[in-house]
């Protein structure tokens, strides 16, 4: 260690004898040892660190065996029978993603309100800050109302009232009594994002729905491997399970599908994150070729003093291990600048829009992340110091001691090291380079495919109503003679009529499910008087919308008529469907006239009659695929629905088009104070910035990306212009000679032009190659782009050949500037 410590120090004096040289291989080192440790530290709290529960990796995820991946909803009678029948699985849990409205002394607020079963608290090993959590009583069809808040809702809304449990709030217009406090460090379901910061948790209560029917799938099952039990064995169990299920004729097959929940969780972002690694380790490995190439041009200018000490009786080993010094100093100053500017990168990664990336707020420099920035500078000592270190091993102190040996022996071996270590550049920064042209052309799709709507001057908001009833505890009602009025009629028309005759409003309009929400529910229907196919089950999402919808949002009506404020309760019912349910279910055929049945056992009780086809609108994703859309009129859906109280009183989208960029939000809440006081307003935003943050995930891939081959490319630019430049200096009196013999300055030029165009054309080739062989690993991530896009290749070839020249111009105007005398009397 003493030693160690020696060649340490010895190290640092030589390289302080250099500063130009020791800054720009700290620098070099520091951002690409910085962007490594960013990108891992994210990768590690994000993918590999445990989730903050009891037993994290054995906690599965179990839903429909659907085409998706991850969690999905199945029905209470589905998690009833794998509960009462699994005998591999410790014990099984469920839950709703829910919200409600919760009145505190600030007023009404929406929150984040999951419906969890009595024991899932209890399976996650989570231990409440005050109070308790539920009962198996209070988990009961009709059991008594409770709630447990979070820690960050109770200091934020309540003022960390001592005395909050046993309270009793107003939860969706019904009071509910506090039993417990979460702490801010449980935040299930981490599905739901930065929401359940500020959320609160309430019992899952079945309603008479979800205990007769099968396919009422608002529900999310979680369970517990017991010791020993594989994820494989759990799935054959579960498969067992499913086939004893009981289903009607014109049900399909139950099924299930297991996953770990974990992954479940950060399955989307899992790619991308190990992409950009992958990306930022060709960073390293070029930053690391130019340290590398760096220390070989110093080991160059230092011959003399290594051959002195070789002839003083140096060993190889001992002049090795200084040349690996110099290196690890050179590594632990890069590492130590880059551990500053990982930590600039994490709080950059804390301001990306929620659910950009999963479990944000648990980013953080963990010990594991310390272990790997050990492990990087190591590599980047081995890496950036092993080429020279074997250079001066083959130093030969004869022929460095005289002087007329210049230009021989070690040199034209460092010559030739230092030109494949530039063409290795130029590969990496090739594979970059199209990476960055994928991600650009992919992008510019995005940007200019058909969206089906227009973003100028219209922005969105949401409403949630006072009383909203939540998706878990929805039921229909048989007494149709008292049906209350809707809410629509009552609040949402009269509101609308205010919002449109407001200063600078063009039109307004209400929608349960706008475009790029992915909030639509999914419904099965039939068509009336069209034979039914058990093995085709029709599917749709379903969205409820007022009059001047189409208007506001500028969509087209391929045909027919769009809903309007007439289509009222006392009127026929009319709805218009779009374009792709009109080709997927009328092919050939003219929908208008026909009508669409939404089952009676949803309290639908009338068919509703299309009326028109509205072009199709993005729903989930830009450039995603559209799925079959059935909109009905707010005002003709029946109060003792499911789908009343599903659309239009839990939460409900307001689109306001204005003359002009005007904000609306200021405005539009005092309009519902007067009209709808009880009512939360949340998630004001312009249809642009929905399209902006839909697309963020694609813009960051491409930012990144391309910072990082911008930065390959600098140091690309560097080292062919270091290579070149040395190689003159070195060739000097070669050159001298050649001109003295007849050559032109024209034709030295060109020489130099030669070498550089030989080094960037063989990493260019192999860098073509290698984006070829790994074009497949980024076809997930293009739109309309093929990994093989002839036109992005050739953009990568004709920059990179830009860069060659211009790096090597500068060294070839040296070269061709040299006095032949000059240099002939140099030697």
């Amino acid at each position: 260690m003493q030693t160690l410590f020696y060649d340490l120090r010895c190290a640092l004096r030589q390289l302080v004898k250099a500063p130009g040289l020791i800054l720009l291989a700290v620098l070099t080192l520091a951002l690409g040892v910085g962007a490594n440790t960013a990108i891992f530290t994210v990768i590690e709290s994000v993918l590999l660190r445990p989730l903050p529960y009891a037993k994290p990796d054995r906690l599965l995820y179990i839903g429909p065996a659907a085409d998706k991946p991850g969690p999905g909803a199945t029905s209470w009678l589905n998690y009833h029978d794998v509960r009462a029948q699994s005998k591999l699985l410790s014990d099984v849990a469920g839950y709703s993603e829910d919200g409600s409205v919760i009145e505190s002394h600030d007023g009404s607020q929406s929150v984040a309100a999951p419906r969890v079963t009595t024991n899932l608290f209890s399976m996650l090993g989570a231990q409440p800050l005050l109070g308790r959590t539920f009962t198996e009583a209070e988990g009961e069809s009709g059991g008594s109302q409770a709630v447990l808040l979070s820690e960050a809702l109770w200091r934020g809304s309540f003022h960390a009232d001592p005395q909050i449990v046993g309270q009793v709030l107003k939860i969706g217009g019904q009071a509910h009594t506090v039993v417990g406090v979460m702490p801010g460090s449980f935040r299930f379901p981490e599905s739901m994002g930065a929401d359940m910061q500020k959320g609160i948790w309430l019992p899952l209560q079945p309603t008479a729905e979800m205990l007769k029917e099968r396919g009422y799938h608002f529900f999310l099952v979680l369970a517990e491997l017991r010791p020993g039990v594989t994820l494989q064995q759990a799935q054959r169990e579960l498969d067992a399970v499913a086939a004893h299920i009981p289903r009607t004729k014109d049900q399909s097959a139950v099924t299930f599908r297991a996953g770990l929940y974990q992954e479940g969780l950060t399955g989307p972002v899992r790619p991308v994150l190990y992409g950009l690694f992958g990306a930022l380790a060709l960073v390293l490995l070029v930053a690391c070729a130019n340290v590398s190439n760096l220390l070989i041009a110093r080991c160059l200018g230092r011959q003399q003093e290594f051959a002195v000490r070789a002839a003083l009786g140096a060993s190889r080993l001992r002049l090795i291990r200084q040349m690996l010094s110099e290196g690890m100093a050179l590594s632990l100053l890069g590492c130590g600048l880059g551990v500053g500017l990982a930590q600039l990168a994490m709080l950059a990664v804390r301001k990306l829009p929620d659910g950009t990336i999963p479990r944000a707020d648990a980013i953080s420099i963990h010990w594991t992340v310390v272990l790997v920035l050990a492990a990087i500078a190591i590599v980047t000592t081995v890496l950036s110091s092993l080429l020279p270190a074997l250079l001066v091993a083959r130093v030969n102190p004869q022929a460095a001691l005289q002087a007329a040996s210049r230009g021989l022996g070690a040199r034209s071996v460092s010559g030739r090291l230092s030109g494949w270590l530039v063409a290795g550049e130029v590969a990496l920064s090739t594979l970059l380079l199209v990476g960055t042209g994928l991600l650009f052309h992919t992008l510019w799709n995005l940007e200019k495919s058909q969206l089906g709507f227009e973003t100028a001057h219209v922005t969105m908001f949401q409403a949630m109503p006072a009383d909203a009833a939540g998706f878990s505890a929805m039921a229909v009602s048989e007494d149709t003679a008292n049906a209350p009025v809707s809410v629509a009629t009552l609040i949402y028309e009269p509101l609308l009529d205010r919002i449109r005759h407001m200063p600078g409003v063009e039109s307004a309009a209400l929608v349960t499910s706008p475009p790029l929400s992915n909030l639509g529910i999914g419904s099965s229907f039939d068509i009336v008087g069209q034979a039914k196919d058990p093995g085709d089950k029709m599917q749709a999402n379903i969205s409820a919308v007022s009059g001047q919808y189409a208007q506001t949002l500028r969509t087209p009506i391929v045909r027919g008529r769009m809903i309007g404020d007439g289509d009222a309760l006392s009127t026929p019912f009319a709805t218009v469907i779009n374009e792709t349910l009109a080709k997927k279910y009328f092919p050939g055929k003219d929908p208008l006239g026909k009508q669409i049945d939404l089952g009676k056992e949803t309290g639908m009780s009338k068919p509703y009659t299309i009326v028109g086809v509205l072009g199709d609108q993005v729903a989930g994703t830009v450039g995603g695929p559209v799925e079959p859309l059935i909109l009905l009129p707010d005002q003709q859906i029946p109060t003792t629905s499911l789908f009343y109280q599903a659309l239009l009183k839990t939460i409900v989208r307001f689109v306001v088009k204005t003359r002009g960029d005007i904000p609306v939000a200021v405005e539009m809440r005092s309009v519902f104070r007067q009209n709808a006081p009880g009512f939360a307003l949340d998630d004001f935003q312009t249809m642009q910035e929905a399209v902006e943050q839909n697309t963020f995930s694609q813009r960051l891939g491409l930012y990144l990306v391309g910072s990082f081959a911008g930065l390959a490319v600098a140091m690309v630019f560097a080292g062919l212009y270091g290579v070149l430049s040395q190689l003159v200096s070195y060739r000097r009196r070669e050159i001298g000679v050649r001109m003295a013999l007849g050559a032109t300055r024209v034709s030295v030029a060109q020489l130099v032009l030669r070498q550089g165009s030989v080094l960037v054309g063989g990493g260019l080739g192999v860098g073509l190659v290698l984006a070829f062989a790994t074009g497949r690993l980024v076809k997930s991530f293009l739109y309309q782009v093929q990994p093989v896009d002839m036109g992005t290749y050739a953009g990568v070839v004709f920059a990179l050949a830009v860069i060659g020249l211009t790096a090597s111009l500068l060294p070839a105007r040296k070269a061709a500037s040299i006095e032949p005398m000059q240099a002939l009397r140099e030697d």
